[in-house]
């Protein structure tokens, strides 16, 4: 009997720039990976999230076990803020031996250029995630609806330690780092204060914490 050959599987890759033919890998210095990748999902709907037109990003969303995209928003807000008149397209991409698994769930990159099967445009990016939220694919956790704990990790701990991963307070001015900062800034202005005060010892232990549970 021959066995049959699993199906390939579907990637997708959102961007707002419209028109593209083959996704180039490509570095930012704020990467986590500091070579030139594309990234890459199996799941549509995350896809959608990964249309920005900031210089920056500010990820509060991940993939749960069922494949639902859960948003939390760490600012009242917030989803609005940054997805009302966004437009783009969702670019989609057959399986192929160069695009790998990350440590992240739901994300793959390729270090090579990866071909375009198909496009989708968005023209609006908040009213599509509407038709998410309300069929199930997306699970929206506003700000008001989160307990007093996790608020205060999210400005005592979750802020601190990203601005002192990405080194905004000692940064090489860029365009990057100033509308990050700036962000922060306006936002969370306690997590700014509190991570002006952190020893380097203090630092380090917080990032290393960090590090040994992801």
């Amino acid at each position: 009997m021959v066995e049959k050959e699993a199906p390939r599987k579907t990637f997708y890759h959102g961007s707002s720039v419209k028109g593209i033919r083959v996704l180039t890998p490509f570095a930012a210095s704020h990467n986590t990976i500091k070579k030139s990748v594309v990234y890459l999902t199996p799941n549509e709907t995350l896809a959608l999230f990964y249309i920005w037109n900031r210089t920056y990003r500010f990820v509060t969303f991940e993939e749960d076990e069922r494949g639902v995209v859960v948003y939390t928003e760490w600012y009242e807000n917030q989803f609005e803020d940054l997805t009302k008149g966004l437009s783009g397209s969702v670019y989609e991409c057959a399986d192929d031996p160069c695009i790998h698994a990350t440590h992240v769930a739901g994300v793959f990159n390729s270090d090579v250029p990866v071909r375009i099967s198909k496009e989708t445009v968005i023209d609006d990016v908040f009213e599509e995630l509407q038709k998410r939220i309300a069929d199930g694919r997306v699970v929206l956790r506003r700000y008001r609806s989160l307990g007093e704990a996790e608020k205060e990790s999210i400005v005592k701990e979750t802020i601190v330690r990203a601005i002192h991963m990405e080194h905004l307070l000692n940064a090489e001015p860029t365009e990057y780092t100033a509308a990050k900062s700036a962000f922060i800034k306006e936002h969370f202005p306690d997590s700014w204060s509190i991570a002006e005060k952190k020893s380097d010892e203090e630092i380090k232990t917080m990032i290393g914490a960090w590090r040994g549970t992801h």
